[in-house]
């Protein structure tokens, strides 16, 4: 669905597109309220949702935008070749099948009746321009280096799709499982999918009210019978966490997000309320500038490593609920080395303080960006302050409303912060852009050549055992050098209404129960 909005200018693309890293969601400036035409129900589809939504969304554009408040939408109404289950079993979503007839070579096709939101029928043409378009520099992907490796994607026919690579590559199918790697149809002229919504997935987007609601309908053509099973998902922005947890205590919302343990146990206490919670792939991190004073020394990093105990700021902050974690979250499985064969991170009061006399540096302080819309963050600093107090070292926290520490996180105008990344499926997709130079998302500004070996020998190996040795020494290369202190896994908290059935997160997959979800009474 074509949306009558304003534009975003190419600096406004960029900013949603850089900043996922750092769980970005500040607003995209739409004009008016939006209705979409045709916007009709499934058949059978039936009830409405109304989830409570922490943050706007950045825009639209699957390719471009990294912000947790847009995918949220994207899962929704756009879909991928392949899908991975909560095995990390690769699964055909669009695609019907496909062939790997060598280390180079991958051929799809595509299940039959596929048609986007505009009517338009899905061909292989949509797949290869999806794809190309990331790897074109004129969209400005924070995602084309997942992508440096295919050489060519090309329709065969409307059904049959070849990939053709540069090198093995062995997250290629987690690559295309990825959010960023939607279909989207090849349009002439083409489409602004900033402003736009045409996906293949089981819900359109009906209404848009900038920072008050988005409405999305059922598809009424999409393939899989009986699929959504609501006809309207309806998404009220609240991004003050008291106000969404009142309103679900209410009724006035079905389902919502909490961060805080302490309001999930609030909602807990709530008649007619449940809670699920769930571990996920995300992590929370303090983050170092490596080209700034005193972090470019690797002492200085290292010594506060040894000084911060990660166990207690889990105890403290989330009470309990989390794991310690490397670069690489144990949540992903045996991809992550056991953080006890990790350097430096047992605290080690006078190893720190041994570190900074070898560094030469004595009454360090410094400032630490802290985003005010994620309150958990600012609780984190506040124990990390507590403990770097015990060998000598002063940080203050400086704390920014949201639009404030994305522009200032955007120009690396920062000694450090503190935010959470998310890990995706597989291991390239947490730590490629992330650590290596030059990275997208680097905002570390860390450059290690060892790391960027092992990186680059982890993507290239197809055969898993390899790959996890790889990893394993780049989290161990990561941990001693350390751009960034890794300190915890997310847990993500669910409050839903008793009468809401079937939505059920799991770590890798949050939103995409929706789509069998039902409201009883409705």
């Amino acid at each position: 669905m074509s949306l009558s909005t304003s534009k975003l200018n190419r600096r406004s693309a960029l900013k949603a597109a850089s900043a996922g890293a750092v769980a970005l969601s500040t607003g995209v400036a739409f004009s008016e309220d939006i209705l979409a035409q045709g916007a009709t129900p499934a058949s059978g589809a039936t009830g409405e949702l109304i989830i409570g939504k922490g943050a706007e969304a950045v825009g639209f554009d699957p390719g471009v935008v990294t912000a947790v408040s847009s995918i949220d939408l994207l899962h929704m109404t756009y879909e991928n070749l392949v899908v991975f289950d909560d095995n990390a079993v690769p699964q055909p979503q669009l695609a019907e099948s496909w062939e790997i007839v060598d280390d180079l070579t991958y051929i799809f096709t595509l299940k039959t009746g596929g048609s986007f939101h505009d009517g338009k029928p899905l061909t292989a043409s949509d797949v290869a321009y999806s794809i190309m378009r990331i790897k074109d520099e004129a969209t400005a992907s924070p995602r084309a280096s997942q992508f440096a490796l295919v050489d060519t994607v090309e329709a065969t026919d409307d059904r049959t799709v070849t990939f053709n690579l540069s090198a093995p590559y062995g997250p290629f199918l987690a690559t295309l499982a990825a959010s960023y790697s939607a279909i989207l149809p090849s349009l002439d002229p083409p489409a602004d999918f900033q402003t736009t919504i045409n996906g293949t997935g089981p819900f359109m987007l009906s209404q848009y009210t900038q920072d008050t609601e988005t409405i999305m309908a059922a598809n009424p053509a999409y393939r899989d019978p009986g699929i959504p099973r609501l006809a309207t998902l309806n998404y009220r922005i609240l991004p003050d966490e008291p106000s969404r947890l009142a309103a679900i205590r209410t009724g006035d919302i079905q389902l919502t997000t909490l961060a805080d343990p302490i309001s999930a146990d609030s909602a807990r206490t709530s008649e007619g309320v449940t809670v699920v919670e769930q571990e996920t792939t995300d992590y929370y991190l303090l983050g170092f500038n490596c080209l700034q004073a005193p972090f470019d020394n690797p002492k200085v990093r290292q010594a506060l490593s040894l000084a911060v105990n990660r166990q207690a700021i889990i105890d403290a902050v989330f009470f309990g609920k989390g794991q310690v974690t490397g670069p690489i979250v144990p949540t992903l499985g045996d991809w992550a080395q056991p953080v006890d064969q990790l350097p430096r991170y047992q605290q080690d009061i006078d190893g720190a303080r041994a570190l900074l006399e070898e560094a030469g540096v004595t009454d360090l302080s410094f400032n630490v960006l802290v985003g005010t819309l994620y309150p958990e963050f600012i609780s984190i600093a506040l124990v990390i302050q507590d403990q770097l107090s015990e060998i000598g070292v002063t940080m203050t926290l400086d704390q920014v409303e949201w639009g404030t520490f994305v522009d200032r996180w955007l120009a690396r105008d920062f000694e450090s912060f503190v935010s959470y990344n998310g890990s995706g499926n597989d291991p390239d997709l947490a730590v490629y852009a992330m650590l290596s130079s030059g990275g997208s998302t680097n905002a570390f500004q860390f450059s290690d050549e060892e790391v960027d070996r092992l990186l680059n020998n982890g993507r290239t190996t197809t055969e898993p055992e390899e790959r996890k040795a790889f990893y394993h020494e780049v989290e161990v290369a990561v941990a001693e050098a350390a751009p960034a202190l890794f300190l915890s896994t997310r847990y993500a908290y669910f409050a839903t209404q008793s009468n809401v059935s079937g939505f059920a997160p799991s770590a890798s997959q949050t939103w995409d129960t929706l789509s069998q979800t039902t409201v009883a009474g409705d």
